[in-house]
């Protein structure tokens, strides 16, 4: 029989045999319930996730946009000098 496929947080590999179809042995098989509605996002959590990622991205491209803008559609640096 195979052993059981359960890594410690020591790092050591249970020493049970494993049970056939699942790879576990006894102690370190759980079942989980299967709850449907938790796959489903809130709306709110969705819109709330949106409104942060367009607001990260505008405080990064605002930036960006004004230090482009200078450097390529403002007045070269030895018109300056003159005005």
């Amino acid at each position: 029989m195979a052993r059981c496929l359960h890594i410690f947080d020591s790092g050591f590999q249970c020493i049970s045999e494993t049970m056939e179809p699942t790879d576990l042995c006894e102690a370190h098989q759980k079942v989980v319930a299967f709850q449907p509605d938790r796959l489903e996002d809130s709306i709110w959590r969705k819109a709330f996730l949106r409104f942060i990622a367009l607001l990260l991205l505008l405080i990064f491209l605002i930036p960006l946009f004004y230090t482009l803008r200078d450097l390529y559609l403002g007045p070269p640096v030895k018109a300056q000098e003159v005005w």
